[in-house]
């Protein structure tokens, strides 16, 4: 599994800036799960997002930078493997402090209240919906 430290550190070496995190779940437990094939539907719908893999997003060309990962977890932690989901229980978006925090906060609400989760900028102590 890849903690969050270093897909934060992966992830900034890659796009050569800082990132911070939202993240999408139903509970702190990460108890509820929704279908993969439902929560992929949706996001495909969403204008600022382009599939990049069968549980990864990005963003769509004019948009901020975003990395959406769908998974399954027990605590926050997760490892893509590539392979297709039946069940999600985390939506975790990676974002970028080069864009307006706004941008990412209503694309995260969007998600969560599509799932009635929540959405949390955990680092930041912050809850962006719900």
């Amino acid at each position: 599994m890849v903690s969050k430290l270093r897909a934060n550190l992966l992830v900034r070496d890659f796009v050569g800036h800082m990132s911070w995190y939202i993240t999408i779940r139903s509970d702190p437990s990460y108890r509820r799960t929704v279908d993969a094939t439902r929560i992929t539907a949706f996001l495909r719908t969403q204008p600022e997002l382009i599939q990049t893999g069968v549980n990864t997003f990005a963003a769509a060309p004019g948009h901020p930078w975003v990395s959406v990962t769908l998974a399954m977890s027990n605590d926050g932690s997760y490892a893509d493997r590539g392979v297709p989901l039946e069940a999600v229980n985390l939506v975790d978006m990676v974002c970028s402090y080069e864009h307006a925090e706004r941008w990412y906060d209503a694309l995260a609400s969007r998600i969560a209240a599509f799932l009635e989760w929540e959405a949390l900028d955990e680092h930041a102590g912050r809850k962006v919906w719900r």
